[in-house]
């Protein structure tokens, strides 16, 4: 699966029917997939981690990897773009470099692609923070990583657009722990 270079992908995991998120946050298990041993999944991870130059979140995704020492051995050696009201009084764990961004979402997307240089930007935090992303218009490919999983009452990952988006399908590939399929935004 080729990985594109310098666009803003929408890169999520959920479940068949669309969440990303149970009724009471992440269920356990929905991101296995990304440290699982087979070497497909391996390879498709290290694809992403060589595009990847920048990620932009919102503030709830930051405050639950906070919280979690979610960041202290974070993968994505990049700078993260937070969407938020306000900037923690206290930095999470870790060495990952955080920039809080109060004036919306277009701002914090060009500010990951500028730091971001020729790589990609990462939308990679946040149901809603993604939808703001795909009815603004700042969005050049999906990149979703379907698991064999139904969540009941969950957060789903594409409500609330705005508008229809239309989508050309680029690739497809199936692992028996998630299929990871991508898409190019028609504009």
């Amino acid at each position: 699966m080729e990985v594109s270079v310098g666009k803003v992908v929408l890169d999520m995991t959920m479940s068949v029917n669309g969440c990303v998120a149970g009724p009471e946050d992440e269920p356990e298990g929905l991101h296995d997939w990304f440290f699982s041993p087979s070497p497909e999944n391996q390879a498709m991870v290290q694809r992403q981690m060589d595009a990847i130059g920048a990620m932009v979140m919102g503030r709830r995704t930051y405050d639950m990897g906070a919280s979690q020492g979610g960041f202290v051995d974070n993968p994505f050696k990049v700078e993260h773009f937070i969407v938020s009201h306000d900037t923690p009084d206290e930095p999470a764990k870790g060495d990952t470099s955080f920039t809080f961004v109060s004036d919306g979402v277009e701002s914090a997307v060009r500010q990951a692609k500028s730091a971001a240089g020729e790589k990609d930007v990462v939308v990679g935090g946040g149901a809603q923070i993604a939808q703001q992303c795909l009815a603004a218009g700042l969005v050049d490919e999906i990149r979703v990583a379907v698991r064999p999983v139904l969540i009941d009452n969950g957060l789903r990952l594409f409500d609330n657009l705005g508008s229809s988006v239309t989508l050309e399908s680029l690739d497809a590939m199936h692992t028996p722990e998630v299929t990871h399929l991508r898409y190019r935004v028609v504009r």
